[in-house]
């Protein structure tokens, strides 16, 4: 393994070096290899670094034709990513289709299924603040005729002017005594 391959950083990717995707198989490297070879020798090259450039093309070779380096390589070119960007961008690299489909769905039916507690907070709210509504408009009263709301000491409506029949006619509501 060379060192100058590690550790991974994207100027130095084999793979985009080679111009072949991450899946490519045994002999698609070879022949990726052998066309930067020609390039890059030494006797079609005459650049000063044509020797330092063909050690590279050779280095990546060697990396990517063995089996144990190649598995080393592409763990440290995900730790890179996995640094780089946030977590779905890595799981949408990462992840093969199928698992993702797999994933997306479980994810959808957990929140079909149950609410999150948040979700359980807020409905609860709103139950609640609908019971409040409920209870005040049951203590306050309403008119039979037009359904405006009255106070507890009312004997007419204050809309129709109908007289208001004695069972809504309360006492206050003493709330000291009421709650705990």
């Amino acid at each position: 393994m060379d060192a100058r391959l590690f550790p991974y950083s994207p100027e130095r990717d084999v793979y985009r070096l080679l111009g072949i995707s991450p899946r490519a198989g045994y002999p698609e490297i070879v022949a990726a290899c052998r066309r930067m070879a020609r390039a890059m020798h030494p006797d079609r090259n005459r650049s000063p670094r044509a020797t330092e450039e063909m050690q590279v093309v050779n280095a990546v070779r060697s990396l990517l034709t063995d089996r144990v380096a190649r598995a080393e390589y592409d763990a440290a070119r995900m730790r890179f990513a996995r640094r780089r960007l946030p977590a779905p961008a890595v799981q949408a690299v990462v992840a093969p289709p199928a698992r993702r489909m797999a994933a997306s769905r479980t994810a959808a039916s957990r929140m079909v299924e149950r609410p999150t507690v948040s979700g359980l907070q807020q409905m609860a709210r709103a139950v609640m603040s609908a019971l409040v509504v409920w209870f005040s408009t049951l203590l306050a009263g309403r008119c039979s005729r037009c359904q405006a709301v009255l106070d507890t000491g009312d004997r007419y409506c204050g809309e129709c002017g109908q007289q208001v029949t004695t069972a809504l006619l309360r006492a206050p509501v003493d709330w000291e005594r009421v709650r705990p």
